[in-house]
């Protein structure tokens, strides 16, 4: 016992690995020069200028960098940050009314014996979501739901985390509909928005039965022996016996509340797809799913306020692990050293053949999107320099879209720079480093089958 704690103490917390990360990116800004490209006002996105690199007076960050880099990583992630806990706030209230309990009962007892292929569809859906942006931020909202119906199904958290994080990102890494990634980048790459439309079908398909696969013999290891699982502990073992066995009916009650939230999550998709709406709307729609449920749920205004504050407090450790995220990003752009990173990363590819440069262009916007995890961010910084790069090396500017897209996609599923990940994991309650390890080999079969479609794209000509 005293071996496997002292073991256990050897891996750092996860925001001292944050912590760990924004030192060593606040001491890069002391060894890598500060420069910035010059950046112009198209319509309302701001455009790097290509070949505008310039270097600048350095701005290092040193200890008190550090530190104010945290604070303001977690002020900037306010809006995500928030969004967590009214999340929480309205599923404990739900949990409260008794509304979650008796629909995941209905649930499961229709799904028995065809588990897998709740699986399936719910990452489907996601997936498709994902493909179209609309998933993008709101995935963080709907992992409290994905592992109430994958402990119901007889799963663990990581199970309906995969069901919604990974269904959804198995989508966005490749998405064919995506107007913050591949429209943004058709557009500065002057090509019919969403060209190529086909091909990143196809690729969808791929990846989404690539995820499904590697889930699936998840599945398969934890029903053979559960403490195989990430998050397996004897007391969590104990405590999902017993699960949704017996049936209860849904009263009046409880319908109310249940069609209440379908109406808040049709609004949440409606409103990202029609009128542009953000995280500072989803936050308002559950705080108003909150309100109202706990009300017609029979709580009172007592009860309901109560079981929210019980709710925020549950997420803590989620929201925070956003902001520490952030702290990483926050500390290399006041150190000014992002935009020298990706001009140096640029310089390589023109110096070999568009099939070799294709590739590298990849590989650099694998390394970029540690420091710009954003995509539509990643997007409008390097499109504009790998857009002329292309022309001048021969790789089809359909190609280098694409070799934006396999970069950016594939590592926000485990750099620790995004913030959706780490918040996805911290409300699943998986340790990152377990993650991590977990998930290296389906991102290393992407990143080959990414290689592979890459060659093949730039041999072919693609445009």
């Amino acid at each position: 016992m005293a071996e496997a704690v002292q073991k256990k103490s050897r891996v750092p917390h996860v925001f001292a690995l944050m912590f760990i990360i924004t030192i060593l990116m606040a001491v890069l800004t002391w060894l890598i020069p500060a420069g910035e490209y010059e950046r112009v006002k198209e319509g309302a996105r701001t455009v790097v200028v290509a070949n505008s690199f310039k270097v600048v007076d350095s701005n290092p960050q040193g200890f008190w960098g550090v530190f104010d880099a945290v604070v303001k990583g977690w002020i900037q992630s306010a809006s995500m940050i928030f969004m967590v806990f009214f999340v929480g706030g309205a599923i404990k209230i739900l949990e409260e009314t008794g509304t979650i309990r008796v629909g995941m009962n209905r649930i499961v007892h229709k799904l028995k014996g065809k588990e897998l292929w709740a699986v399936a569809i719910i990452m489907l859906l996601m997936s498709i979501g994902g493909a179209t942006g609309v998933f993008a931020n709101p995935v963080v909202a709907l992992i409290p739901l994905g592992i109430l119906l994958a402990k119901g199904l007889g799963y663990d958290s990581v199970v309906g985390f995969a069901m919604i994080y990974l269904g959804s990102y198995a989508g966005f890494n490749v998405g064919w509909g995506n107007v913050f990634t591949v429209g943004i980048a058709h557009s500065i790459a002057e090509l019919p928005m969403f060209s190529g439309f086909g091909v990143r079908v196809f690729f969808h398909v791929v990846n989404l039965l690539l995820t499904f696969g590697f889930v699936y013999l998840y599945i398969r290891k934890i029903q053979a022996d559960p403490t195989k699982s990430l998050v397996y502990s004897a007391e969590e073992a104990a405590q999902q016996t017993n699960h949704f066995e017996e049936h209860e009916s849904m009263d009046l009650r409880h319908m109310l509340c249940t069609a209440i939230v379908v109406i808040s999550f049709g609004a949440i998709i409606y409103g990202s797809l029609q009128l542009k709406w953000g995280i500072n709307h989803y936050s308002a729609i559950f705080l108003m799913m909150a309100v109202i449920c706990g009300l017609i749920g029979g709580l009172g205004l007592n009860g309901t306020a109560q079981a929210f504050v019980k709710g925020c407090g549950s997420m803590a450790y989620a929201a925070l692990v956003i902001g520490m995220a952030r702290a990483i990003s926050v500390v290399m752009s006041d150190g000014k050293i992002i935009d020298t990173v990706v001009y140096y990363l640029s310089l390589p590819i023109a110096k070999y053949g568009p099939v070799i440069g294709a590739n590298l262009m990849f590989f650099a916007n694998v390394v970029i999107n540690f420091f710009i995890p954003s995509g539509s961010g990643q997007a409008v910084t390097v499109m504009p320099i790998m857009v002329p790069l292309a022309d001048l090396t021969g790789i089809t500017r359909q190609v280098a879209v694409q070799a934006f897209q396999f970069g950016d996609g594939f590592t926000n599923c485990f750099i620790p720079t995004a913030s959706v990940v780490m918040g996805c994991l911290g409300l699943s309650g998986i340790a990152y480093e377990k993650y991590v390890k977990w998930i290296f080999p389906l991102i290393l079969t992407q990143v080959v089958l990414a290689m592979v479609a890459l060659t093949v794209l730039q041999t072919i000509g693609w445009s």
